[in-house]
């Protein structure tokens, strides 16, 4: 896909329901979600002020595991290594976080379908990328689909 089709894709109202229900399942969508770090919420103060670049902060979870994700997608500092070559980016500043975001998506050939209203064939797809969506195989909490639809339809999400 090219820059200026993720760009364009982003005034789509069902990419813009699905990022803020990304937002919503992974438990940024506070205001502040764009600056969270691994295990950011409302409640503590762990974020980062630069965006510059991935913050690239290492945080563990579970048995001897450490997560980098950071922002509002919670994006691992590897993947924003490679997305912002392969996008052109070069800061972490929430466009740019926006850009991955439906990048990710369209690497699994769902940007179009998101875009058509294909919400629980996207979901069964990007799953494997945000580990709290329905489903995902990554064996972390997650939420159930009939809520994530809920949110994607209360964001102003379609289905078809």
């Amino acid at each position: 896909m090219s820059i200026d089709f993720l760009k364009k894709s982003l005034e789509n109202a069902n990419v813009q329901a699905m990022l803020k229900t990304i937002r919503k399942c992974e438990g940024t969508d506070a205001p502040d979600g764009y600056n969270y770090l691994f295990g950011s919420s409302p409640h503590n103060d762990r974020r980062f002020d630069n965006f510059a670049t991935h913050p690239n902060k290492s945080f563990p979870f579970g048995h001897d595991q450490f997560s980098t994700a950071a922002g509002a997608y919670q994006i691992l500092y590897t993947t924003w290594k490679d997305s912002s070559i392969k996008l052109g980016l070069n800061d972490f500043s929430p466009a740019s976080q926006d850009l991955i975001a439906v990048s990710l998506i369209s690497q699994k050939n769902c940007l179009q379908k998101l875009m058509d209203g294909n919400f629980e064939e996207v979901i069964s797809h990007i799953n494997t990328i945000w580990a709290s969506l329905p489903n995902s195989p990554y064996g972390q909490p997650t939420h159930d689909l009939s809520q994530v639809a809920g949110w994607y339809k209360e964001n102003g999400g379609t289905e078809c």
